[in-house]
């Protein structure tokens, strides 16, 4: 090999650990599962061929058309995923198909409602109506497939029976505890919060504790569902639930300091974060300020900003963990625990510190303070 050779940590994962659906903005969980055999992301542009001169080569290329898609398989029965996934209704309480051994009495079979509930008409029927049994004898399609209809005081009517005989009668009520979805004719599926982990481990790790360092997190802020609500069951494999779509892009509308530039004007589609199992404290360089030394008027103020380095990148830290002295004095300038120097009414230099303290991890960083005359 030409050139030199360098060795290092990698960052390797396999399987996804699990999937959270909620409801955009507000964060309502929808569904989750850690049951996944499968969880696809994928990413796409059309790069756009820009031709001209002698031969029309390209002379640039412009990409369009970003797309960012998920197509998810967990092993668990959801009929709630299945609504969002059509726009659909979902919930509890709808007809069931029940059964209950009646014994004939006065030429006929009453249902009591306080067995089952009150008869209904089933999905797509237009009236009340049940089937008969004979407890003991042989059932038939042609004998017992025939429909009798219930009457406002529950008794089936046109049915011949023995009177002290006992049947099994199929009917269908209301139940409370029987959950529902619905797929409507105009479907339309739900636009969601998508938010995938899945598990990162090292190449090196000697701690003793395994070699899991981490998490990928994948997050899909605005994803439109691709009404896959099918059943697809088999005597080999077992019914699966989908959570399949396209991410719609959406811009933040919060007004941040500075005009911007060309690179950040753009939607986002999906955010991919890798989260360390220590809180990635291991990459954190030290603490920073930014533009040298401070200077400013007698009784005036200024913010101060310090930053983290964190594998070469400025991050600001939470404020829950910074602290501040003047670690030398200026007669009357003081800074807060916020960070706001204050100066007083005399001239001078000084110096103040902003401290990072995070569990064992502590960073301290001095700045040169100036309060002039005017």
């Amino acid at each position: 090999m030409f050139g030199p050779l360098f060795a290092s940590e990698y960052l390797l994962s396999k399987f996804a650990e699990s999937v959270t659906v909620s409801r955009p903005i507000t964060g309502e969980i929808l569904y989750y599962s850690n049951k996944l055999t499968e969880a696809n992301g994928t990413v796409s542009v059309t790069m756009g061929e820009i031709r001209g001169g002698v031969g029309n080569p390209i002379i640039g290329v412009i990409p369009s058309d970003g797309n960012a898609s998920v197509e998810i398989t967990d092993q668990t029965l959801s009929l709630a995923m299945r609504a969002y996934q059509t726009g659909g209704l979902h919930g509890y309480g709808a007809p069931t198909l029940v059964c209950a051994d009646i014994v004939a009495a006065e030429g006929t079979l009453t249902i009591d409602p306080a067995v089952n509930g009150t008869p209904v008409a089933g999905q797509g029927f237009g009236e009340a109506f049940a089937y008969v049994q004979k407890i003991g004898a042989k059932a038939t399609i042609t004998g017992d497939g025939i429909t009798y209809a219930i009457d406002a005081n529950n008794a089936l009517t046109g049915v011949t029976v023995t009177n002290g005989d006992t049947y099994k009668v199929w009917y269908w009520v209301n139940a409370a505890g029987t959950e529902f979805t619905t797929i409507l004719a105009d479907i339309d599926p739900s636009v969601v919060n998508v938010r995938l982990v899945y598990p990162v481990y090292s190449n090196v790790k000697e701690d003793g504790t395994g070699s899991r360092i981490g998490s990928l997190v994948v997050v899909y802020p605005f994803l439109k569902l691709n009404a896959n609500a099918g059943v697809n069951g088999n005597n080999s494999s077992n019914v699966t639930t989908s959570v399949s779509g396209m991410a719609i892009s959406y811009e933040d509308a919060t007004v941040k300091a500075g005009c911007g530039s060309c690179s950040d004007t753009s939607g986002a589609l999906v955010h991919y974060l890798y989260v360390a199992c220590d809180g990635g404290a291991d990459k954190i360089e030290g603490l920073v300020y930014v533009g040298g030394a401070v200077s400013l008027p007698k009784s005036s103020s200024k913010q101060l900003q310090f930053y983290l380095v964190v594998n070469g990148n400025l991050v600001k830290p939470d404020p829950a963990y910074m602290s501040y002295a003047m670690s030398t004095s200026i007669t009357g300038t003081s800074v807060s625990s916020s960070g706001l120097l204050t100066s007083g009414t005399t001239a001078g230099d000084g110096e103040a510190t902003g401290t990072y303290t995070n569990g064992t991890t502590s960073y301290a960083c001095p700045v040169n303070v100036t309060v002039t005359n005017s």
